[in-house]
C-alpha cells in the first residue's frame, strides 16, 4: 500500500513537471521558429503575453478550467457569453473583451428609449417590428431584461 502511494505520487510530480515544461517551452519555440501566435484566439494570446498559464486564469477569476477552455477556444457564441465572466477576465488579462452587443446588453434600456423616441414609434408598433408582445418591450425599456442577439443585430446593430 505505502509502495502504491509513494509510486502515484512520483507519477503526479512528473506530470505536472513535463505540463510545466511544456507551459514554458511552447511559447519560446514558436519564438525562436520566427512564428508567431497569429493562431491563436484573441484570449490566449493575451493569457500568454501576460505569462499566465490556464490555472493561474482559472484560481485569479474563479472559473472552471473547462468553462475558461469553453471561452479561450471561443467554443461559446458570442449572444451566449456571460458579462460577469468577460469583466473577469477583461480584469486579470488587461484586455477589453466585451463586445458591441455585450455593452448594448449592459445598457439596453437606454438603447430601446432612444430608438423609440427617435424613430418616434410607439411601444405597440416596435413591439410588432421586433415580433414580441408589448409588454417584453416594456421590460425592455424598464431594465427588466434585454433584447436578444437578433433583435440587436436587426435594429441596434
Amino acid at each position: 500500500m505505502l509502495l502504491k502511494k509513494k509510486i502515484k505520487n512520483c507519477v503526479c510530480a512528473w506530470v505536472t513537471t513535463q505540463w510545466l515544461v511544456l507551459l514554458l517551452l511552447v511559447p519560446l519555440r514558436l519564438r525562436k521558429a520566427g512564428k508567431s501566435n497569429s493562431g491563436l484566439t484573441q484570449l490566449a494570446k493575451a493569457r500568454i503575453e501576460k505569462g499566465l498559464s490556464i490555472a493561474d486564469i482559472t484560481r485569479l477569476t474563479g472559473l472552471s478550467y473547462d468553462n475558461y477552455i469553453k471561452y479561450e477556444h471561443e467554443e461559446i457564441e458570442e449572444q451566449y457569453k456571460c458579462i460577469e465572466t468577460l469583466k473577469k477576465l477583461s480584469d486579470v488579462l488587461g484586455v477589453d473583451l466585451l463586445t458591441d452587443y455585450h455593452k448594448f446588453k449592459m445598457e439596453s434600456s437606454q438603447f430601446v428609449c432612444e430608438y423609440m423616441e427617435r424613430n418616434n414609434i410607439s411601444i405597440r408598433k416596435f413591439a410588432e417590428k421586433c415580433g414580441v408582445s408589448d409588454t417584453t418591450v416594456k421590460n425592455w425599456r424598464k431594465g427588466v431584461c434585454a433584447p436578444s442577439y437578433e433583435i440587436w443585430e436587426k435594429f441596434f446593430k
